[in-house]
């Protein structure tokens, strides 16, 4: 491999660890929340733009160690997240401190399970789809 080709592989290999998507997209800031809910813990990973446009994952882990994942999409606006999942759960969070979140989960049947947690930004996600690394 020419030392030219390798430049541009690694170009894009670093690309893919940025929050910023391609040339024109807005640039997105990263943050992990996690914490437990009854007895299955949960990570979950933010893009945010500046404008409020909020993607993230959520990968829920049981007891038992299966881990479901949820693809949710919507805002972040002034320390305030409200985004859903296709299945009709939709997350309300509230960032109350620079390392503390806390909130509720209603889920599609309308039950409404409410959680607490810890908050890191900058953190790296999966470029993808923002979903927690490892």
């Amino acid at each position: 491999m020419t030392r030219q080709w390798l430049a541009i592989v690694m170009g894009f290999v670093l690309l893919g660890a940025s929050p910023v998507f391609a040339r024109g997209q807005e640039a997105e800031e990263t943050e992990l929340w996690t914490g437990t809910i009854y007895t299955s813990s949960f990570r979950c990973g933010f893009c945010t733009t500046k404008s409020g446009k909020a993607r993230g994952v959520l990968l829920l882990k049981t007891v038992f160690g299966q881990v479901d994942e949820y693809h949710l999409y919507g805002t972040m606006r002034d320390g305030h997240l409200d985004v859903r999942h296709s299945s009709g759960h939709h997350v309300k969070g509230k960032i109350v401190s620079p390392t503390r979140v806390k909130g509720t989960i209603t889920l599609g049947s309308g039950k409404t399970i409410a959680f607490k947690g810890k908050r890191k930004t900058g953190v790296r996600l999966k470029f993808s789809d923002c979903a927690p690394l490892n």
